[in-house]
């Protein structure tokens, strides 16, 4: 009788300890997919041989684990000249960066201008390489010259907008030699 009294009490013991032990529950991973990298108020200037050649200036930047960044409130770019003059500069109300792509993609209110020339370039979206230091888009644009608008569909131009081509233009575009040249 004591033998079956001392395992009854060893059953009842081991329910009880299995009862209290805590069941782990597997919490599956979950990727974070926001930023790794917050900065404000940023101010990145490229030189060559000693000479600005680019500034970089934005309110934010976040930048996320594949490298990838975003300018939630947008970027100004100004492009340098060889004297070390502000030749032209890029400004927008939000910008992506893809590292892969090596592309910054400008939109909302995009506005590039050659501050030497007085030409300015307004679209809804502009794609800058830096590598190719080229400009491009498939958007409508608009070019304000001192003598003339000039609208149209796509657009590839240098960085710093010294020369353009509109793929698609469209109205009248006179030509300064021309009787209806103003």
């Amino acid at each position: 009788m004591k033998k079956q009294f001392s395992i009854s009490v060893i059953f009842i013991f081991l329910a009880i300890l299995s009862a209290c032990e805590e069941k782990k529950k597997e919490v599956p991973l979950r990727f974070y997919a926001g930023a790794v990298i917050s900065t404000t108020n940023l101010a990145t200037t490229y030189l060559d041989s000693g000479i600005t050649r680019l500034k970089m200036e934005a309110p934010v930047q976040l930048e996320y684990a594949d490298g990838n960044q975003e300018f939630p409130k947008g970027f100004q770019v100004s492009i340098y000249n060889e004297a070390g003059i502000v030749r032209s500069s890029l400004k927008a109300d939000f910008v992506h960066y893809d590292k892969v792509q090596d592309l910054y993609t400008a939109t909302g209110n995009v506005l590039l201008e050659d501050l030497l020339k007085k030409e300015s370039l307004k679209t809804t979206k502009l794609h800058w390489s830096r590598t190719e230091q080229r400009v491009f888009n498939n958007e409508f644009v608009e070019i304000n010259t001192p003598s003339q608008v000039l609208k149209g569909k796509g657009l590839t131009a240098k960085q710093d907008f010294s020369s353009y081509t509109i793929l698609e233009p469209e109205g009248t575009i006179h030509d300064a030699n021309s009787d209806g040249f103003f």
